[in-house]
């Protein structure tokens, strides 16, 4: 067991204790995954059957990667270890045993994914003899999934409650799970047949987990009964990095287990990720939490590091001019783009320093999801900008003619397609004459009414963010998202606010009427996403909010927008429990961090397009932070200095002969000559970015 001289003394005890309960309260970088598997690998090499140990973990990467390295370290043997995901575990109990269910099933039976499922609700609604386009599949399946899963008590209407009784039956009439059953029919095999359940019990000696924390009610129910006979069961989390309640975790699984097994503890704290001013503060904010199963103090043998920086900007724009000034400021220390994060509590949040990224010519990704421009909502949003502007932009009014749902298919666009087409006219003029007839004629001459109402209204608004507005109440499209009640609902609805913030920040941008302002800006916004597609991704900064990068680690982490009513959201401010997932979340984000972590925040944002005056995060006050003095904030949040050659979208090259707060005085060359102009502005970039 040479391995085990590698271990720490916490790792050691952990891997080596007695047979029994043990809950390994594992921090952030302390090689958790490591000790579970090495805790495998131990018993395995004491004479323990491999066959009859259970190890579960969350994706299936990890079962992977698990057992490659149990049998990296026991050999063969260890191939005989169940080692599976919840769901894959599930799946394996199901095949032997589902047919003592009372549901017809038998061991063939088939696993349905997720676009499968929605398919058959489909199927289901039109059984019903509903109207498909009253129930938004994706959103339904997501109720129905939270309802199999116990996650709300009932449907909000009959006739949902009818489709999921339809989609259940179709289910077994054709032999089909989806993932929900996995873990449902498990359980109540567990919970129903006694002699099973005790095979099981006896069957496996040893129980392990992974990632506890992230456990949900159903998840410890089928772990409580499996181990709580012979009670040796041994999980490994981070209490601390309890983050996911919104997909179901249960923070109350990490005291329920320590009470419903007696268990021992083991605290691992040793980290190897990062230095210790960046422990030192995360210490300093979690122990503001106080329902925690373990109180623990992460230490490194890194070194103090360097002291963490906190920026309190005195607008949002120069915020992100600190992060992107500092992101220039660590490549040219040798730091690679990758290993630098800007980490934000939602996706909203993203925009602004996705515009300062793209201004300075410095690629980036978005971990985990889509750039701002790209996102679905963002894309249909301005569709129907360009179609208010334009009709005739067939291409557009294809996107969005159905969007909201309005009943009007794919062979109805067709049929106008082939008849405009003849006629040689646009889809939008082709509208009134087109030979359709009932509900999709009626419901195409209705969107044109929808258009011409929106620019009627428009004629009347005097401001860029009005325009937005309008064709957001017209549409109907965050109804239809309020509606929809998925899960991503609500930070789509945040995306399109935030939308509203540009249309009202590019109020001072352009010049013209209205529509030549809407032009413009419509215009730039395909720039900046032309040149985002463009970048070269091998080597950019992450953009994430922290839930997408727990597990994951960065040389240099900045924590942006760290303000109240952001970060913490305003919705945790109410409930004492939700508080401490929000500093849970910080603690997390703050923990990525190896080298260098920033922290910043604003006294004045474009919120959802109003300007608000910010209060700083108590998180940053927990953490006993202090500001950067006042010549710094200057020299550090400033995008362009004396001296420096600009290039202008319509002026052309420029030197820049002084900045006054946010307004740059530039040189152009003659007929247009000297210019003030927003630093801020979109088409302003310094010479050689972008050009």
């Amino acid at each position: 067991m040479d391995y085990l001289q590698t271990l720490n003394q916490q790792q050691f005890n952990a891997v080596t204790h007695d047979v029994g309960p043990v809950f390994v309260v594992a921090g952030a970088g302390t090689g958790k995954t490591r000790t579970l598997t090495m805790r495998i690998a131990y018993l395995i090499e004491q004479g323990h059957d491999p066959e009859r140990i259970l190890a579960v973990t969350f994706t299936n990467k990890a079962a992977r990667e698990m057992k490659e390295r149990v049998v990296n370290l026991v050999g063969p043997s260890g191939i005989g270890v169940w080692m599976y995901t919840f769901h894959a575990f599930g799946l394996q109990i199901l095949r032997r045993h589902i047919s003592v269910l009372p549901y017809g099933y038998r061991p063939t039976f088939s696993v349905i994914d997720e676009e499968d499922g929605k398919k058959i609700i489909k199927e289901s609604i039109k059984a019903l003899n509903l109207d498909s386009k009253d129930y938004p599949i994706k959103s339904l399946k997501g109720r129905i999934s939270r309802y199999k899963t116990q996650r709300i008590e009932a449907f909000e209407f009959n006739e949902e409650e009818m489709i999921f009784l339809e989609y259940q039956r179709r289910l077994r009439d054709e032999q089909l799970l989806d993932f929900d059953d996995l873990i449902l029919y498990t359980q109540e095999l567990l919970k129903t047949k006694h002699e099973l359940r005790e095979y099981y019990q006896t069957y496996f000696e040893h129980i392990l987990v992974d990632e506890f924390q992230d456990t949900d009610v159903i998840q410890y129910d089928i772990l409580q009964m499996l181990g709580i006979k012979h009670k040796a069961v041994f999980v490994v989390g981070d209490p601390d990095q309890s983050i996911y309640a919104f997909r179901g975790s249960f923070y109350g699984n990490n005291m329920k287990f320590i009470k419903d097994f007696n268990a021992d503890k083991v605290v691992l704290d040793q980290n190897y990720r990062s230095t210790n001013k960046i422990l030192d503060a995360a210490n300093r904010l979690i122990n503001h939490n106080k329902n925690r199963p373990a109180v623990k103090n992460l230490v490194s043998d890194l070194g103090p590091g360097h002291e963490i920086t906190y920026f309190n900007a005195p607008t949002d724009y120069r915020e992100t001019f600190f992060v992107i000034n500092e992101i220039s400021r660590l490549q040219s220390e040798g730091y690679p783009l990758h290993e630098i994060a800007v980490l934000y509590r939602n996706n909203a949040l993203s925009r602004i320093f996705e515009d300062a990224l793209i201004k300075q010519g410095i690629p980036y990704i978005i971990y985990g999801g889509l750039s701002f421009y790209e996102r679905k909502e963002i894309k249909d949003a301005l569709a129907y900008a360009r179609v208010v502007l334009d009709p005739i932009q067939s291409f557009y009014l294809k996107r969005i003619v159905n969007t909201p749902r309005r009943g009007i298919g794919n062979i109805s666009i067709q049929k106008l397609e082939e008849y405009a087409r003849k006629q040689g006219l646009s889809l939008y003029d082709a509208i009134d004459d087109v030979p359709l007839s009932g509900k999709s004629k009626q419901a195409l001459l209705e969107f044109k009414a929808t258009v011409i109402a929106m620019q009627e209204k428009i004629d009347e608004a005097k401001h860029l963010d009005e325009v937005l507005s309008i064709i957001l109440d017209i549409s109907g499209y965050v109804d239809m998202l309020k509606d929809d009640q998925d899960e991503t609902s609500d930070d789509r609805i945040l995306n399109l606010r935030e939308l509203v913030s540009v249309f009202k920040r590019s109020e001072t941008f352009y010049e013209g009427s209205l529509y030549q302002k809407i032009t413009q800006l419509l215009d730039q916004i395909a720039l900046y996403t032309d040149l985002d597609k463009s970048q070269n991704q091998e080597d950019a900064v992450v953009l994430s909010t922290v839930h997408q990068v727990k597990g994951l680690e960065f040389r240099a982490v900045f924590m942006v927008v760290m303000e109240e009513m952001i970060f913490p959201s305003d919705f945790s401010t109410m409930m004492p429990n939700e508080m401490e997932e929000e500093r849970r979340v910080c603690y997390v984000g703050m923990t990525r961090a190896k080298r260098r972590l920033y922290m910043s925040s604003s006294r004045q944002r474009m919120v959802y397009g109003q300007m608000k005056m910010n209060f700083t995060s108590r998180f940053i006050r927990e953490t006993k932070l202090t500001r950067i003095d006042t010549v710094e904030e200057n020299m550090s949040s400033s995008y362009l200095s004396k001296g420096d050659k600009v290039v202008h979208n319509i002026f052309g090259e420029g030197v820049v002969v002084s900045v006054d707060e946010d307004i740059a005085t530039i040189a152009f060359p003659m007929p247009h000559g000297i210019k003030k102009i927003l630093e801020s502005h979109p088409g302003l970039k310094k010479k050689g970015y972008n050009n």
